[in-house]
Order: C-alpha cells, then structure tokens, then sequence
C-alpha cells in the first residue's frame, strides 16, 4: 500500500489516503471525494494538471506514455529536456496529468500552479 496525501483541493476532503500500487490516481480521488478538476479523463484536454512531491526516502520508477509527456511540453508545465529526461531515466516530472497516473508510491499531491 501507498500514502496518497492531497493538499489544498477541498478541506473536507484533504488527507492522507491509502491507496493500491498501481491504483489510478482518479479513481482514488472519486472515492475519496476530492475535487480533481477533470474534464475530458484522456489526457488531451490538460485540465487536470496536478504538482506531485514523491515523500519517500526513494523516488519510484514510473513509466509514462509519451502523449502524456507531450502534453505536458504544450502546455509548458515541463520542458522538452524535461520530457527527455523521463524517458530516458523512468522517472516522472513533479507535474503530471492526473488521469493519467498510477499510484507507485507515497506522494503529496497539490493543485499545480503555473
């Protein structure tokens, strides 16, 4: 299991969760009630960015899908460096696309602020 904590997206909903490794991000939130902003749930509409902080003592490889990677170059939440970066080291950016994470490992999640 993994500690999921969202910060700053609703106070009623706010905490520490506990969620599956491997689990979607979004579906976690769902059941918990946090307000994720999400419209489209594919990833091409970038609404809901997120800034995630890994809180363990060691970062967990994550794979991503390159669209995702791209998305986030378009909407200049991470360079192309960045991206390269990732793909090249298995490791993900501190923003990321919410509908398309999974859950690897104890995170802190917050809104992202551009």
């Amino acid at each position: 299991m993994a500690k999921v904590i969202f910060m700053h997206f609703n106070e009623k909903t706010d905490g520490i969760y506990d969620a599956k490794i491997g689990e979607p991000l979004v579906r976690l939130a769902k059941e918990k009630g946090v307000p994720l902003p999400l419209e489209c749930e594919d990833g091409q509409c970038g609404s809901c960015l997120v800034s995630v902080e890994s809180i363990e003592s060691e970062e967990p490889t994550s794979y991503m899908e390159d669209m995702e990677l791209d998305k986030l170059v378009e909407l200049g939440a991470i360079t192309a460096k960045e991206a390269n970066s990732c793909q090249q080291f298995t490791v993900a950016p501190k923003v990321r696309l919410a509908c398309q994470m999974l859950v690897k490992g104890d995170i802190l999640i917050k809104p992202y602020k551009g």
